[in-house]
């Protein structure tokens, strides 16, 4: 059956010599038709497009050491997730269900530059790594937790009944919530450095240099 013909805005007839613009008409006071005023277009604040921070500028990826691990939807993994944010310079990433703990440790073929030291020779991982789907450069990133009391709000959130049994069981001191000795130094370090990384990106600008430590 053929289909109904339809005309889009982008199908509509040329405009023809002697065309006239149709503007709505309005009422004078004495009942006369007169031309309405045209309204004056609002102008939108332009805003920058995000810009990809090239590898050279960043090296973050060369800075840590991802690894799969269990998801927090179990006691067992979620108690896993809380030993390992007990140590200093590890922190967990999640995303659509995925979980692995990173551990922050630099390269030692990146260099000063942040260049690889081993490029022709370099691992199948690091040549399947796309620097427009990275973490600092992907349109979308998964949650960061870089401390026992992040994971614990974390769970609260999304798997209360893992989080009462860890509060009855295997609640830690208070004071070791935010990270123990030495968590500061490394974990904060890389963090900063992400976060100024994916603002930079955000804000469409290339200003100044922003190395892996």
């Amino acid at each position: 059956m053929p289909r109904a013909s339809h005309t889009s805005k982008h199908h509509r007839r040329p405009a023809q010599r002697g065309d006239r613009a149709r503007r709505p008409l309005n009422k004078d006071r004495a009942g006369a038709s007169v031309p309405a005023k045209a309204r004056t277009p609002r102008r939108l604040p332009l805003l920058a497009a995000p810009r990809d921070v090239p590898c050279l500028s960043c090296g973050l990826c060369c800075s840590y050491v991802a690894v799969d691990i269990d998801s927090a939807a179990t006691l067992s993994g979620a108690t896993n997730i809380l030993w390992y944010l007990y140590h200093p310079g590890v922190s967990v990433y999640v995303e659509e269900g995925d979980w692995m703990v990173q551990f922050e440790t630099r390269c030692q073929h990146q260099r000063a530059d942040n260049g690889c030291g081993i490029y022709e020779t370099r691992p199948p991982i690091c040549r399947a790594y796309d620097e427009t789907a990275c973490e600092v450069n992907a349109e979308s990133v998964g949650l960061s937790l870089y401390s026992p009391r992040e994971f614990l709000a974390y769970l609260e959130l999304h798997h209360k009944r893992i989080h009462t049994l860890i509060r009855k069981r295997y609640l830690p001191p208070e004071t070791t919530l935010d990270g123990g000795v030495g968590q500061g130094s490394e974990t904060n370090r890389f963090r900063l450095s992400y976060e100024a990384l994916r603002a930079r990106r955000a804000s469409g600008g290339r200003r100044g240099r922003v190395r892996a430590r």
